[in-house]
């Protein structure tokens, strides 16, 4: 996801965008199984030369059941913030830091049925 600084106006951006999980480097993972391209939704506001972005992802997943083995279908949802320090002209790529939360976030064990 990129962020234009200079195209982000007074009053704040909204930016809905799908980010295919290849393109942030998730298909190398075994354990995180998206079924679907992740949905991205930031509100990003500029105050001076720092730049405050609300993101919340969205995404199907097929998660493997830690007790039986059985794969189901979830739901993946992470809301964070992230704020930076931008120049005028510059482009704020964000990728990393959806990697970086999807990772971090996502389940280490789940389970299909109590």
């Amino acid at each position: 996801m990129k962020i234009y600084v200079d195209k982000i106006p007074e009053g704040g951006l909204e930016s809905n965008e799908k980010i295919e999980p290849s393109a942030l480097s998730l298909d190398e993972q075994t354990v995180i199984n998206f079924i679907k391209p992740v949905d991205v939704k930031a509100n990003v506001v500029k105050r001076g030369t720092e730049i405050f972005v609300d993101i919340l992802l969205e995404s199907p997943v097929e998660y493997t059941c830690a007790k039986c083995l059985s794969k189901f279908e979830g739901v993946f949802r992470k809301k964070f913030n992230v704020a930076l320090e931008a120049k005028p002209g510059e482009i704020i790529e964000l990728d990393n830091e959806i990697r970086q939360e999807i990772i971090v976030d996502y389940p280490m064990k789940v389970i299909c049925k109590a």
